[in-house]
């Protein structure tokens, strides 16, 4: 059985930004964090682990905004991506528009690891378990919205 590897320039075109948007993914989730904890008031600055931001050291003067901070991020990252979405949705890229729908979905999920404190005392293992489920149920919902 012989298989055919040669892509064409739509599909090389579609898998290199596939893998740029989840280089993307992680500094776009960042970006929104800091600039959510900077509009609190805090001096945020990025931690970096190489070439990727890993989270965001914050010092925020009065805590009970703090509460805010986490659904600006989300609102932040999420529209951030939508609009990286209609780009390669209106190039044709399919497996890059699936790739955008992903990782808004993991970012609407990740509001529930903000929960745990309400959650109660359950496994890790419990929690992973909830929160890909809600990754899983937001990548199917919005996958019907946005027909991908």
């Amino acid at each position: 059985m012989k298989i055919d590897l040669n892509l064409s320039r739509k599909q090389l075109l579609d898998v290199s930004t596939s893998v740029a948007l989840l280089y993307a993914a992680v500094w776009v989730y960042e970006l929104a964090n800091f600039a959510s904890l900077s509009l609190l008031g805090s001096q945020a600055s990025l931690v970096f682990s190489g070439v990727l931001p890993i989270g965001v050291s914050a010092s925020v003067p009065n805590t009970n905004l703090l509460i805010f901070a986490k659904p600006a991020q989300i609102a932040f990252s999420t529209l951030a991506m939508l609009v990286l979405l209609s780009l390669v949705r209106s190039w044709g890229l399919r497996l890059s528009s699936s790739v955008s729908v992903t990782t808004i979905s993991i970012y609407v999920a990740s509001a529930y690891w903000e929960l745990l404190s309400s959650v109660g005392s359950i496994s890790y293992g419990a929690h992973l378990a909830i929160f890909s489920a809600l990754a899983i149920g937001a990548q199917v919902g919005f996958s019907k919205l946005f027909k991908t």
